[in-house]
């Protein structure tokens, strides 16, 4: 299950795991999950998408595949 870190500081280690603050992290433990849901800081996400945050992530990642793809361009050229 997804878990997000919406707490004050912009990463927080716990129960093992690193959580970055917005970003959701798979839990696969359930004790964890159950220690989780008890904290007012961590958003668990019933289903396995969180709302909205996975779109930014995918949106971040397009541009660097239009880098990519300039760069391989621009080699062809030179040779």
């Amino acid at each position: 299950m997804l878990v997000t870190y919406i707490g004050e500081n912009n990463s927080l280690q716990t129960y093992g795991l690193r959580f970055q603050k917005d970003k959701p992290i798979e839990v696969k433990d359930k004790k964890v999950l159950d220690k989780l849901k008890t904290r007012d800081d961590f958003k668990i996400h019933e289903s396995d998408k969180p709302t909205g945050q996975q779109k930014g992530a995918s949106d971040t990642s397009s541009p660097e595949g239009g880098a990519s793809d300039a760069n391989s361009g621009e080699g062809q050229t030179a040779e």
